[in-house]
């Protein structure tokens, strides 16, 4: 181990690099060993400064050390404040595309505890999530940014950057991007954290179609019923699909009925009829869990205001306990006041 360094020095011949590079991207695979690397910080440092190399080899293999690396960071590891600007770097640099993917998952691993998100927004701007939609939406990276975003909403900083209306119209249209569950569930998992932070759900009340969008499918709708609802979730094809994946749609409910604690947001979902797609989704829906989730949302559209109780005889309603976040509700005639106890990120 005290050779590794050494070893993998730029003065050394690029096989000899290479092949310490291998040895230790081997080592990173086993826990035990794992901990001898994280615990070495020269080879730490080492294999920062490598991700810069010209050969393209040795720089993917440093990469692929470090999403192994990371991937432990609550236990083992903690990322040196110097490694959020390096990654960010290699994301603007255009001539370093081979290594977009590893730096994604190393920033989502690095952002996933929420004291370590708070940080890592201090070191973003509008413009670095700017081009994670773009490198999103181009697919030069498997949707790990998507969950770097997820990640950040969890922090006061983080919803403050995301809801920004100059972001957030780009940001929403990823939640039907084609082909990629990994960005579709995190883009759902951003707006169910953003949903908790009450300042948010004006922002969320202006893209309620595109939120609901997911969740509705090609059912025939009454032309009465039809007439009140919003102009983009008017005469849908008959063959319009729903959203595939379950934990998406569960966190698509999820984020309803948390801005259905806001009083303009209730109304809005009478005024447009949003009840008979819901109701039409629930109708369809076979997980019984999900089921659950959006006749929460469904209830508070149908009682009166003033007399919703969404503890249901003093219990949360199933499900939303097992969240990282938990809900906890007091009734008023005008907002539903929604306090959340942060249990993680």
């Amino acid at each position: 181990m005290d050779e590794l360094p050494g070893l993998l020095h730029s003065r050394q011949p690029i096989k000899v690099r290479q092949g310490a590079a291998e040895l230790i991207l081997g080592l990173t695979s086993d826990a035990a060993s794992l901990l001898l690397i994280t615990s070495n910080s020269e080879i730490v440092n080492l294999i920062w400064e490598t991700l810069d190399d010209k050969d393209k080899k040795l720089s993917v293999t440093a990469s692929q050390i470090l999403v192994n690396i990371t991937s432990h960071s609550d236990q083992l590891y903690t990322a040196p404040k110097k490694t959020v600007p390096q990654i960010l770097w290699i994301l603007h640099n255009s001539e370093a595309v081979h290594l977009y993917n590893s730096m994604a998952m190393v920033l989502n691993n690095i952002s996933r505890s929420s004291e370590q998100a708070v940080k890592i927004v201090e070191m973003l701007s509008l413009k670095d999530c700017q081009m994670f939609l773009k490198l999103i939406s181009r697919n030069q990276e498997q949707g790990y940014l998507a969950a770097v975003l997820g990640n950040i909403a969890v922090t006061d900083g983080g919803r403050e950057l995301l809801h920004q209306e100059s972001l957030f119209t780009e940001l929403i249209s990823l939640l039907t991007m084609p082909g990629n569950i990994i960005v579709r569930r995190n883009i759902a998992r951003l707006l169910r954290n953003l949903s908790f932070d009450t300042k948010t759900h004006t922002t969320l009340l202006e893209f309620l179609p595109q939120i609901v969008y997911p969740l509705v499918g090609g059912e025939e709708v009454e032309e009465d019923d039809m007439e009140k609802l919003p102009l983009d979730l008017q005469y849908l094809p008959e063959d319009k699909c729903r959203e595939s994946d379950l934990q998406t749609r569960i966190l698509l409910s999820d984020t309803l009925f948390q801005i259905g604690g806001t009083f303009s947001v209730r109304e809005k979902f009478r005024e447009e009829n949003y009840y008979v797609l819901l109701k039409n989704y629930d109708q369809w829906e076979e997980d019984m869990d999900a089921r659950e989730r959006i006749q929460n949302v469904i209830y508070l559209i149908v009682q009166e205001d003033g007399k919703v109780d969404l503890r249901k005889d003093g219990e949360l309603p199933q499900g939303l306990e097992k969240e990282d976040h938990v809900v906890h509700v007091e009734r008023d005639s005008q907002n539903l006041e929604l306090s959340v106890e942060n249990r993680g990120s």
